[in-house]
């Protein structure tokens, strides 16, 4: 193997973990992801006078936005670290709500 594909493979499990270390923490800290998204998608849903509800993935991905957006001002590592979560945490949800 290549010196720097060694060296990129090991800063991308390094920052996968460091992920997930921040997942474990955040969900001691609220409670399991999907069932907070879902209830925000249902409280969302209920403001907005929508008919169906806003599936959880779909607010995970809205939360995602809101990250971006906040990059445009000042670097910040939390906004790309928390997007990264809250754009993984939907793909699971999505793939589960699908299959």
């Amino acid at each position: 193997m290549l010196p720097s594909l060694h060296i990129k493979r090991t800063k991308i499990k390094m920052q996968n973990e460091k992920l997930k270390q921040i997942r474990q923490v955040k969900e001691q800290e609220y409670g399991p992801f999907s069932s907070n998204m879902k209830r925000i998608g249902k409280a969302w849903t209920a403001l907005l006078g929508l008919k169906q509800d806003i599936p959880g993935y779909m607010v995970a991905n809205m939360y995602v936005a809101a990250k971006l957006i906040r990059t445009n001002k000042n670097f910040k590592q939390d906004n790309y670290d928390d997007a990264a979560n809250y754009l993984h945490q939907a793909e699971l949800m999505q793939k589960d709500e699908q299959q």
